[in-house]
């Protein structure tokens, strides 16, 4: 099975870059404050990590605002640069929006059927096989959890966005009916007893979002965004995060309820905060950022890139 990597990043230290996002203006500073575009300076080690942990990934997608950094090496096999005209209407840019971007990332040339979507916060700190992302079958691995709107902040918006749009086109319990042991499922864990207590409730109030990479297929991402044309071309044409937003979750959404994946263990992946001490027992790592001021985060950020440094070596993706 062929297998990509797709991985989304900015500089926002790029004086370029901050010159043309200012000359543009955000409607919500919750979605769109500095800590939503914050490059950790760990890019390196997360191509040190797939190099180690995972070579057999056929191609990396780097798609990124002409931003390239000084040390990474354009002209190795594996790597593929994608700016974001190359894939994305012309019309909605320039965009600071990673849900827009999202909306078309299935139109990258030359991406393979069976794809993985990171966040530059997501690294493999572990050696991983295809088979934590895919079945031997090609169906995406998933934990398919109902969950609650927490509406802390703006973010929650998207989640019922997304569930807006599953709960009008897709009967609950139909989809219980027909895949009853995908929604009870002994690698959830503790979360079956969630997905038992929100069992009553008539619809979908929300899905266990794992914070984790993203298995996908390309045929079924295409389908879903062929089949609501109007919420991605709303997001898709929003220069910044707003409210009414959907995002790629809805690709996920639409199998979960479909039953297009296969149950996995949700204990491959850890989710932790900057600031943390660093776990690397699970094979997956997700690096989530947090408010804090700019010395903590220079500090936080430098012990953070000390540790990669010491545990994985400079990999052929380096000049």
């Amino acid at each position: 099975m062929t297998i990509d990597f797709v991985i989304l990043w900015v500089d926002n230290h790029d004086p370029r870059w901050q010159l043309k996002k200012n000359q543009y203006n955000s409607d919500s500073e919750t979605l769109n404050g500095a800590e939503r575009y914050r490059d950790y300076g760990t890019l390196k080690y997360w191509f040190r990590m797939v190099e180690e942990n995972a070579p057999w990934v056929n191609k990396i997608h780097f798609v990124t605002d002409h931003q390239i950094p000084s040390w990474l090496n354009i002209r190795h096999p594996k790597l593929h640069i994608v700016y974001h005209e190359d894939f994305m209407p012309r019309d909605t840019l320039p965009t600071f929006n990673s849900n827009a971007i999202q909306m078309y990332i299935h139109k990258i040339e030359g991406l393979s059927e069976h794809f993985v979507l990171f966040d530059d916060d997501m690294f493999i700190v572990k050696p991983i096989k295809t088979n934590i992302f895919f079945d031997k079958n090609g169906l995406p691995k998933d934990v398919f959890g109902f969950n609650v709107i927490n509406p802390v902040d703006d973010f929650a918006h998207i989640f019922i966005n997304n569930l807006k749009v599953i709960n009008e086109n897709y009967s609950k319990r139909k989809a219980v009916k027909s895949h009853f042991f995908k929604i009870f499922n002994w690698r959830y864990g503790l979360i079956n007893l969630v997905n038992f207590y929100l069992l009553p409730f008539p619809t979908f109030t929300r899905f266990f979002d794992i914070h984790l990479p993203y298995a996908y297929r390309k045929s079924q991402y295409q389908s879903v965004m062929n089949s609501y044309v109007k919420q991605q071309e709303l997001t898709g044409h929003h220069r910044f995060r707003k409210v009414t937003d959907i995002s790629h979750w809805l690709v996920r959404y639409v199998r979960l309820v479909q039953g297009e994946f296969t149950p996995m263990n949700k204990g491959n992946g850890k989710l932790q905060y900057l600031g943390e001490q660093l776990k690397t027992r699970n094979k997956l790592l997700t690096i989530s950022d947090r408010p804090m001021t700019d010395e903590q985060f220079s500090r936080t950020i430098h012990q953070l890139q000390q540790a990669f440094e010491k545990k994985y070596k400079k990999s052929t993706f380096e000049k």
